[in-house]
């Protein structure tokens, strides 16, 4: 057959880069100088939305002036801004101007950490990050862990490896069988878990829910309570879930005592730290996980509390022969002999995923540009400002704080001072602060989410992005007072009593 003759479209010159990129810059810049003076949330409808995003895919080469302005419209005139100081809603961070740079870099290399062989660079810096992270939560020298894309990932994986290193069977090859097991999380624990049992095959009736106390911690009275009665039914207790700041609220569980129930009965101890593990780097909030250097493994966020771009997150584990042992399969097309090739741990191994961005370097780069005293002064102050929220929303006297504030969550709701106090007066106080958060979103000044407090409708304030100030506090109370008081004028007298 003749010759193929070369076919470059694709093949774009480092100059074109230079052209494409710098376009990209510019709105990202852009958007940089003028985030402040965005809303930090936009109300469009999903018609809305969906119509502006219905972009072409064309046949021949779109105009880069094309490109530009159709990412001009979607960075600056169809987005919401985790990184605006008035963004609360959500445990979802700002992205670090360091780590963008490092998902430019990281796509462009377009290493696939799966396996050590296509990313030999990539999976060492990430094997070193798991390393040292593991060592600031405070696990033994050889633990590691590897990138995943979020908590529910990182849960999922740990519970795997507990059912597999826990089960009486060999469930990897044989399947759950009769063998019935368990997992223990709090009431407040992340719904990710039902999802994980689910997945594992042991069903969501196999998470045992355990009540909490008035901080919203697990009561570990009442897991030693469930365990036994499992036990006595002969159902095996295989891990239990402590949390580090619950989504609803930043609960910390007793880590401490519940990995003394764990090494009582043999359980995995696993710790969803997704969110409130950074407070580790944080010297007056470390305390607060005491005990979570116990644990056999610990689900890690970045990409919240440390602001690093999303997908940027972790599991650390105690020992990282669990997750080989759990993972590894043998495929013909990527055996060979390590010790001639010079071969190192290809990743994939170790996790469900084969395909694997290199997600680490975003996170390093983000350490390593700020540097952990930034970050430690930066998590503190977050805290100190949802103190600061919920001792507002007290001196307030229509606003109404919620709950202990833990980390960095504070919520609140909007009462009516003149409110009658009736057998119909918390129904209408749901009633009224779920409409008030849509309507804050609404308003423009900030964005809040909610929470359901012991069946109670709440605003919650989720402080997470590093452009937060206590300004940006204030006019997120001010607009509760401000459109709480408006929506009550027009909504009292149209609720009807139950």
């Amino acid at each position: 057959m003749d010759r193929p003759l070369p076919v470059t479209d694709l093949d774009w010159s480092a100059d074109q880069a230079r052209e494409i990129g710098g376009a990209a810059v510019d709105v990202w810049a852009e958007l940089l100088e003028r985030i402040r003076e965005l809303p930090p949330g936009r109300g469009a409808p999903q018609r809305e939305v969906a119509a502006a995003m219905a972009w072409p895919v064309p046949d021949a080469p779109m105009p880069l002036e094309h490109l530009t302005e159709l990412l001009r419209s979607l960075v600056l005139e169809h987005s919401n801004y985790p990184g605006h100081g008035g963004f609360f809603g959500y445990i979802s961070g700002a992205g670090t101007i360091p780590g963008a740079a490092a998902d430019l870099v990281a796509a462009g290399l377009n290493a696939n950490t799966g396996g050590w062989v296509l990313s030999p660079a990539a999976t060492e810096l990430e094997l070193h990050l798991m390393r040292w992270l593991a060592g600031r939560f405070g696990l033994p020298d050889g633990s590691s862990g590897l990138m995943t894309t979020g908590g529910a990932m990182s849960n999922l994986t740990a519970l795997k490896a507990a059912r597999d290193a826990k089960a009486a069977g060999r469930v990897r090859e044989q399947g759950v069988g009769g063998e019935r097991m368990a997992f223990y999380v709090s009431e407040e624990a992340h719904a990710t878990n039902l999802e994980a049992a689910d997945m594992l095959g042991l069903g969501e009736q196999a998470v045992r829910s355990i009540p909490t106390d008035e901080r919203f911690a697990m009561r570990v009275d009442e897991l030693r309570r469930a365990i036994a009665g499992d036990v006595a039914q002969g159902i095996r207790p295989v891990a239990v879930v402590g949390t580090a700041g619950t989504t609803a609220i930043g609960a910390v569980d007793p880590l401490e005592q519940i990995a003394d129930v764990c090494a009582e009965h043999g359980a995995w101890f696993h710790v969803d730290a997704a969110y409130g593990g950074a407070a580790v780097l944080a010297p007056d909030l470390a305390p607060k996980l005491a005990g979570v250097g116990r644990a056999d493994s610990i689900g890690f966020d970045p990409h919240k509390w440390l602001n690093t771009p999303q997908s940027s997150a972790c599991l650390l584990v105690r020992d990282p022969a669990w997750l080989t042992a759990s993972f590894d399969i043998d495929a013909a097309y990527v055996r060979e002999d390590p010790e001639l090739s010079g071969l190192g741990i290809s990743i994939g191994a170790t996790g469900p995923a084969w395909s694997r961005s290199f997600m680490a370097l975003k996170v390093w780069m983000s350490l390593a540009a700020h540097g952990l005293d930034a970050y430690a002064r930066r998590i503190s102050h977050d805290a100190a400002l949802a103190r600061y929220l919920a001792a507002e929303a007290e001196g307030r006297p229509d606003l109404e704080p919620v709950g202990p504030v833990e980390l960095s969550i504070a919520c609140f709701r909007y009462v009516p001072p003149d409110l009658p106090v009736d057998e119909r007066r918390e129904a209408y106080l749901d009633h009224l602060n779920e409409r008030l958060m849509t309507a804050i979103r609404a308003d423009g000044r900030a964005f809040p989410s909610n929470a359901v407090i012991r069946g109670r409708y709440v605003l919650r304030a989720c402080v997470m992005s590093f452009r937060t100030e206590a300004d940006d506090i204030d006019r997120l109370l001010d607009a509760a007072s401000e459109v709480g008081r408006r929506l009550d004028r027009s909504l009292r007298p149209a609720v009807p009593a139950p």
